[in-house]
């Protein structure tokens, strides 16, 4: 503060200008809003803070995702999202797998691989298989040879993850289109409806830069007879990990075969205009601003209960 224009960020693609109009967005709504990159500056605010909408999700730390949530928790100021236990179990790939796994969903095989452990032999699971970071966001670290026909070929592109410092997840390669679901917070969870990222990569993947720099969009896709069989998925997750504001359940369907394969969830995801969210959501009749207001009202209202004063021991 005072300056609040828009900040070029170097690799980030399209974030700088789509954090810039969201903060615009929710003032349009009629909050009042300031933008700060420094968290502690809502402890410094004197109580005039009621609710931390954060975009502040990739910054240099590790695991920085769950940083915003548990911060909140601390100075006891809602904020969106999910609490900072659920977001872990969202950003941490393979923890997603094991806890969806727990509760009957079908995921792909994985395992969790880092400098410490080292690469296996010989492959636990058969392939083919799909390399990516265990922990991060817009794809990152995903490219055409994350598609992997051996376990060879695996190890090479593990190898380069984790020379650049991440962990890595492979799983099993899962034919077919990913298909996104959206869904909103509610007495019930509210699935908006099913769009496909569109991709001219091999098997249709999203790599890291169609996602940062050359995205072809989004379409509403029709899953016919699968419908039932998501919205039990979205209700299996709601009843484990519940109320969260709204998320995103990415699968990776084969229409020839009817199969569905959960890939992960994201909490906190993209809200621009040209997103999937937005998309599901105009098929209904509402706007991004709807969007925000319902996403908003929903999350302060989870979090009513919250104290915003107490008395800490240190």
């Amino acid at each position: 503060a005072p300056d609040f224009s828009k900040n070029p960020c170097t690799g980030n693609g399209g974030y700088p200008q789509y954090h810039y109009n969201i903060y615009k967005a929710i003032q349009d709504i009629g909050y009042d809003v300031v933008s700060s990159s420094k968290p502690y500056s809502v402890q410094f605010a004197k109580g005039n803070v009621d609710y931390v909408f954060s975009l502040m999700n990739r910054f240099g730390m590790s695991k920085p995702e769950i940083f915003i949530s548990s911060y909140c928790e601390f100075i006891q100021i809602p904020y969106l999202g999910a609490p900072p236990n659920i977001r872990a179990i969202a950003e941490d790939k393979l923890l997603t797998k094991l806890v969806f796994r727990s509760l009957g969903l079908n995921m792909p095989e994985g395992i969790g691989l880092s400098g410490e452990k080292g690469i296996p032999d010989k492959a636990p699971f058969p392939g083919p298989y799909f390399v990516k970071k265990r922990f991060g966001a817009a794809s990152g670290g995903i490219r055409e040879d994350s598609i992997c026909g051996s376990w060879e070929a695996v190890a090479a592109c593990a190898r380069r993850l984790m020379e650049e410092g991440h962990e890595v997840l492979v799983e099993q390669y899962c034919e077919g289109i990913d298909v996104t679901v959206p869904v909103l917070g509610g007495e019930k969870p509210v699935i908006l409806g099913y769009v496909q990222p569109k991709s001219d990569k091999p098997g249709s993947i999203i790599t890291e830069d169609l996602k940062l720099h050359d995205h072809l969009g989004y379409q509403i896709v029709s899953v016919h007879d699968l419908e039932q069989d998501i919205a039990n998925d979205v209700q299996k997750v709601w009843d484990a990990l519940g109320p969260m504001d709204y998320f995103r359940i990415d699968y990776r369907i084969d229409f020839e075969k009817g199969e569905r394969r959960i890939l992960e969830m994201n909490i906190c995801c993209h809200l621009g205009k040209s997103g999937s969210i937005c998309l599901a959501a105009a098929e209904h009749g509402y706007s991004q601003a709807d969007l925000l207001k319902y996403i908003i009202g929903y999350s302060m209202n989870r979090q009513k209960n919250l104290c915003q004063y107490g008395t800490w021991l240190i």
